[in-house]
Parts: C-alpha cells; sequence; structure tokens
C-alpha cells in the first residue's frame, strides 16, 4: 500500500469508529437494539453457546490467518481482507444463533397456557424477522469479500 492508501485507510477507520460511538449514544438506535433483541437473557443456552463457538472461532481464525498472511506471505492487504471476510463469518454465526434463540423465545411463548395475538407476540414476531434479515444482509456482505481478492493477487491473474 502506498501513503494515500494507508491514509485514507486510516480516515476510514476514524469515521466507522465516530459513527459507532454515535450510534452508542443515539437513543432511537438503542430502541431498535433492544427490539431486536427482545427477550435475549442470560438463561438463553442456545444464543450464549453460539456467543462461545463464535469468540473461540474468532481467535482460531485470526490466528491461522495472522500466520498464514503475515507471517508466511508477509501481506497486510491479504490479511486485512481476510479478517474482514473472518469476522463477517462470525458475524453471520451471531445474528443466526440470536435468530433461532429468538424463534426458540416465540415457541415457548406460543406453548405456553393463554397466549394470545397481542403486544407480546408482535414483539418476538418482529425480533425473529429483523434478526432473519440481519442474518442475510451479513450473508450478501460475506459473498461480496469472498468475491474481492486482493490488489496484488489481481495482477497475477
Amino acid at each position: 500500500m502506498n501513503g494515500w492508501q494507508w491514509f485514507w485507510t486510516l480516515v476510514g477507520f476514524i469515521i466507522y469508529i465516530v459513527v459507532l460511538i454515535f450510534l452508542y449514544f443515539y437513543k432511537p438506535f438503542e430502541d431498535l437494539f433492544n427490539l431486536i433483541i427482545n427477550g435475549l437473557s442470560y438463561e438463553n443456552a442456545i444464543f450464549w453457546a453460539v456467543v462461545i463457538v463464535g469468540i473461540v472461532g474468532f481467535c482460531g481464525y485470526h490466528y491461522r490467518a495472522y500466520h498464514s498472511h503475515i507471517v508466511q506471505q508477509r501481506s497486510v492487504e491479504s490479511m486485512v481482507l481476510s479478517s474482514l471476510r473472518g469476522s463477517t463469518f462470525i458475524a453471520i454465526l451471531l445474528s443466526a444463533g440470536a435468530a433461532l434463540q429468538s424463534v426458540q423465545i416465540l415457541c415457548v411463548y406460543l406453548l405456553g397456557p393463554g397466549y394470545s395475538l397481542d403486544e407480546n407476540f408482535g414483539k418476538r414476531l418482529a425480533a425473529v424477522v429483523a434478526l432473519v434479515i440481519l442474518t442475510g444482509v451479513f450473508c450478501i456482505i460475506f459473498w461480496l469479500l469472498k468475491v474481492m481478492r486482493p490488489v496484488g493477487q489481481r495482477r497475477q491473474a
């Protein structure tokens, strides 16, 4: 990477961090986030199992990618692209696990005594739909990242 590419990469990361900080303090985003993960708590075994698998997978994938791209190939650009792919795959895993947990919460609610099609059912159904859509978005991003190739590999091909 030349100097300008490093500069714009740094600018992009700074903008990304500023946007994340803004979203952290933005009340409508907090309300949307709470709506999406409606009903998730510590006794949700499916979600927490997915979180543990995601953390272990994240660490293992990045260690392997670092060893392969930085140590052996000495290619920072390939490492960054590989890191984005791995992080996006973990995001798919986490959002799909949360969607599965939301489906379980909805099923338990429907099987409970005296359920009705009320506001609580609508919130649970909206959480399932939102998490499935979020998982689909991450799948599309992952596919786009798989199609991308580092600049050095494009020239050789």
